[in-house]
């Protein structure tokens, strides 16, 4: 049986419905799978709701800290969470897996991002990505003190990073993910704006993870 501790943010461990859980250094995450159904009647509605079970387990996931306060800002004449559903089950193949990540929005908004965002192989540190950007702070709406948000997937495991506290005039900071070395991983970035409560639209980028 999955425990979870402390709320969504809190501890995870075992599996919880859809969603089983671990912690590696302190970060939890989860990985995602689809439910089985048994009463389907026809192929079509097996492959159907594989896509719609992964879906919807990845928003309850993301139910506090990105479904509420970024897109139920969103969304008119339904919630943020059926929103988010109905916006990314596309990205999802029949089997449940992800088939397409640019598909897949994590943050929706009209923040604007920084200039030339980069994610790039951290080559000193196994297992870590480098994040860097040109601040673009006072253009528009982009203030010194955005904060970077950053979620990243690999091979099912998906793993938000919220506490890292690097804001848009950093420029840069380097981030240990907890999926090893030797993978691939798609990272998505965007920025929140602690002051007006707005955010960007994410970021999609792969990297190769030494």
């Amino acid at each position: 049986m999955g425990k979870i501790r402390q709320g969504i943010l809190g501890g995870v461990s075992g599996a919880v419905g859809n969603v089983v859980g671990a912690t590696w250094k302190g970060i939890n995450y989860l990985r995602i799978k689809a439910d089985n159904y048994t009463d389907a009647k026809s192929e079509k509605q097996v492959l159907h709701r594989a896509k719609f079970s992964a879906c919807v387990a990845l928003a309850k996931f993301l139910l506090e800290t990105v479904i509420r306060p970024i897109w139920n800002r969103r969304a008119k004449k339904m919630s943020g969470y059926n929103l988010f559903v109905k916006t990314n089950i596309g990205a999802f193949g029949e089997t449940g897996d992800i088939s397409d990540f640019d598909k897949l929005q994590i943050s929706v908004g009209d923040l604007r991002n920084p200039l030339n965002l980069s994610v790039t192989d951290d080559e000193n540190t196994e297992g870590g990505i480098s994040i860097s950007w040109d601040d673009n702070s006072g253009e528009a709406n982009a203030l010194a003190n955005d904060k970077l948000r950053v979620l990243a997937i690999c091979e099912g495991d998906v793993v938000e990073l919220n506490n890292l506290n690097i804001t848009r005039d950093a420029g840069t900071v380097n981030v240990q993910l907890p999926f090893g070395a030797g993978v691939e991983a798609h990272v998505y970035t965007f920025f929140e704006s602690v002051e007006n409560y707005i955010y960007s639209p994410s970021i999609h980028q792969i990297v190769s993870v030494s």
